[in-house]
């Protein structure tokens, strides 16, 4: 019995563990398992569904030293402070650590691939700056305030300049501020999800956007515009038969009308009077999916745009690599 502890510790990672679970094989094996599922699994905000509210912050790392990458890798574990009740699924607080992708590449000595900003008819999309960005999903806004404070307060100080921190929140039915539903065709299962936004080595690639609305706009435009530009009716969500060539629809999709999957999780931020949009975030295993969907939305290769960047402004945009648990730990 001893050996087969032993043998588990080590592939487990586990330098030690309490030693009254040598008593029973059943209570060792799931004490180790347990711990498994945290050392050499994705991070918990990839394939989880949205929680009511989310932050998302993006940070300026001044250096990479050893007490720095520390704090980075800890964060991660505040989820813990914030224990589920008897009637939730998930945790209350989700949150995911991600590096910019040629930041990532500096830490793995990985080739990565990068953002590109590009110009559009209707609009730009811009090469937004940061290093490291945490995706925090809470169920409520209080618990997700709180977990961003406590991330914040363990980098250490002089090390980090905070370049946006913005909160999401569910608007309605999960609609986006224009009013349409948000996500219709993401994946709908956790095992789907987890096949589109995972890769092998267990990490995914996020792309996150800042998009300002320009509801004055948009609600000044006939409902039935309104739907040729996105592709999909207002109410309900039903897509166009067929969708209009230059609606968010047809351009997010590839020349062959064919669906590119990625895990959604945006969500409406802002206030009535000031700044508000939307928080784009998706996840993939790869980026090819989302260089496809931006080259398509500014004009590439056929000149058509996507007629939603009339409807909005894209202010920031880049690609972070969300390392595995593994990954992470072996900084």
């Amino acid at each position: 019995m001893k050996l087969i502890v032993r043998s588990l510790a080590t592939k487990f990672k586990i330098s030690a563990f309490p030693p009254q679970l040598l008593i029973g094989s059943f209570i060792t094996y799931n004490f180790l398992r347990q711990n498994l599922v945290r050392m050499d699994s994705f991070q918990n905000t990839i394939a989880t569904d949205c929680h009511p509210n989310c932050a998302v912050v993006v940070i300026k790392l001044k250096n990479q030293n050893p007490q720095t990458l520390k704090a980075i890798k800890s964060i991660i574990d505040i989820e813990n402070k914030f224990p589920k009740t008897e009637d939730q699924e998930l945790q209350p607080v989700l949150i995911g650590v991600g590096f910019q992708t040629k930041y990532w590449e500096k830490l793995s000595n990985k080739t990565q691939p990068d953002y590109e900003p590009r110009v559009g008819q209707y609009g730009n999309l811009p090469y937004g700056q940061g290093d490291l960005i945490l995706h925090i999903k809470g169920e409520t806004f209080s618990q997700t305030f709180e977990a961003v404070q406590q991330a914040i307060s363990q980098l250490p100080t002089g090390s980090y300049e905070v370049l946006s921190e913005k909160y999401g929140f569910k608007y309605q039915d999960g609609r986006d501020l224009s009013g349409f539903l948000d996500g219709t065709m993401n994946p709908a299962i956790y095992n789907q999800r987890v096949q589109v936004g995972v890769n092998q080595q267990n990490g995914s690639y996020l792309i996150h956007q800042v998009w300002q609305h320009k509801l004055p706009y948009i609600n000044s435009l006939p409902v039935e515009q309104q739907e040729q530009m996105v592709g999909r009716r207002k109410p309900n969500s039903l897509e166009l038969s067929p969708p209009p060539k230059e609606s968010h629809v047809a351009r997010t999709r590839d020349e062959n009308n064919k669906r590119l999957l990625i895990v959604r999780q945006s969500m409406p931020y802002g206030t009535n009077t000031g700044e508000h949009g939307l928080l784009f975030l998706a996840y993939a295993k790869d980026v090819n999916n989302f260089n496809i969907m931006l080259d398509r939305m500014t004009g590439k290769p056929d000149g058509i745009n996507d007629q939603i960047m009339q409807m909005s402004i894209n202010t920031f945009g880049n690609y972070y690599y969300i390392p595995s648990i593994d990954e992470l730990h072996s900084l």
